[in-house]
């Protein structure tokens, strides 16, 4: 692996290693990406095999602490090519995008070394018997794994790959050896619903402890499916028969084991059932937050907690905005309110809906500044700033999906707008002097 950058401050630094060398080996085992550095450096004495920018091999021992860091940072992040989804998944996302969009947002990794790391979900397709083996051999684990159907045939359909056959096979495999997964449906209504969908969560909780959690996630669609499997929005009906069955299985898990609901539906799920969302602590540890599991529920948590230690502070502005998806707009509409009564700033909300990729989009996540401008514009009163949430950015930018920078949209709104952190305490506290 070559070495990008050293921090001045790390012990590579006091060993004189530097960027553009390459790390060829610690205590004599080839290193062939991040995943081996990290098991490597479990180990309180390292002998690294160096190879300096001028060819020559250099061996240091180091004394450290274990799984203390050399500070290192790597090109590619220390992983080189990563491994790509082959599958054509008759709800995937990424196929549901217009043309001529940002180059990164069509890229669809299926890398188990970032499900690892990144809390990413793989669908096992691409795995070669070699790296299954690595898995089990190293205790990779926990792995989040896309398993959405049960059923040989259903999986095949639904993954839009012959070699979907095999996957429930190799999470049977990785279970039996100990390796801990996390998992997820997404469910289409007609498809991977109602008993096949029962099914497939009977079959997991056969393999816990070793499966942690099941989320089930209703599947996302975009009007841009022309030429696409036909599939149907989940409808209040579908999503309500689903959230009663996960329920259900729910109670009966946890009389079952004591330790946890194992099965979870989504806030997504929740919302098209016109249900309300289960209490904060049916939540347990909120493993499945990354699938939208629990996101409202522990934000409004978040933000309760933070609003009953504001007595006796002063508020920041005197009127201000936010800019919301369809989604969350009714929780944060009720918001508004407390932090009205309890600071005196009034608060107004703004509901945007997703027209860019259509309105059966409806997370806050996936708006385009066009579609805030284009709504919002002209309607906002005497907000002294406009908040948007940061999940509408990209990863330390201020761009959001269609490349609307933050600067460009407080243009627009003639407002200054800001980035707010998808945190109930952050939220208050952007109120707060």
């Amino acid at each position: 692996m070559i070495v990008k950058q050293v921090d001045i401050d790390g012990i590579a630094a006091e060993c004189e290693i530097a960027a553009g060398d390459v790390l060829l080996s610690v205590n004599g085992k080839n290193i062939r990406d991040y995943i081996d550095y990290i098991d490597a450096m479990a180990d309180d004495l390292v002998l690294v095999l160096i190879q300096k920018k001028d060819g020559s091999q250099e061996e240091i021992e180091i004394e450290k602490e274990p799984y203390e860091d050399l500070g290192i940072e790597f090109e590619n992040d220390g992983f080189g090519k990563k491994i790509s989804c082959k599958n054509k998944c008759v709800f995937c996302f990424v196929d549901q995008m217009p043309k001529k969009m940002r180059r990164t947002l069509y890229l669809k990794d299926d890398d188990w070394r970032m499900s690892f790391l990144m809390g990413s979900y793989i669908t096992l397709t691409n795995l070669k018997e070699e790296e299954i083996q690595r898995i089990i051999d190293q205790r990779i684990s926990p792995l989040y794994v896309s398993v959405h159907a049960y059923d040989d045939e259903m999986r095949k359909l639904l993954f839009g790959n012959p070699d979907a056959v095999k996957t429930f096979g190799i999470i049977e495999r990785l279970a039996k050896n100990g390796i801990r997964m996390h998992t997820q449906i997404v469910m289409c209504e007609g498809l991977n619903d109602g008993k096949v969908l029962e099914e497939t969560i009977e079959k997991l909780y056969e393999l816990y402890p070793q499966i942690g959690s099941v989320a089930v996630v209703p599947a996302g669609l975009t009007k841009y499916r022309e030429g696409r499997y036909p599939l149907k929005p989940v409808g209040r009906e579908c999503a309500g028969e689903a959230v009663r069955a996960i329920e259900a299985y729910q109670k009966r898990f946890l009389e079952e084991n004591g330790e946890t609901r194992f099965v979870f539906a989504s806030d997504e799920m929740y919302l098209r059932a016109e249900l309300d969302l289960p209490p904060y602590e049916e939540y347990e540890d909120f493993v499945q937050i990354e699938n939208g599991v629990g996101l409202v529920r522990l934000f409004l948590e978040e933000a309760q907690d933070a609003l009953f230690d504001l007595k006796g502070k002063k508020a920041k502005y005197q009127k201000a905005g936010i800019i919301t998806g369809v989604d969350f707009y009714p929780f944060l509409k009720k918001l508004a309110k407390q932090i009205q009564t309890v600071l005196g700033t009034e608060v107004s909300v703004y509901r945007v809906e997703n027209e860019f990729f259509g309105k059966t989009i409806t997370v806050t996540g996936l708006l385009t500044g066009e579609d805030v401008i284009r709504q919002v514009a002209g309607k906002t009163g005497g907000e002294e700033v406009l908040f948007l949430s940061r999940c509408c950015f990209k990863e330390n930018d201020t761009s959001m999906l269609d490349d609307v920078t933050l600067e460009e949209l407080s243009a627009a709104l003639g407002k200054p707008c800001a980035k707010l952190d998808n945190d109930g305490y952050m939220l208050i506290s952007a109120f707060v002097q």
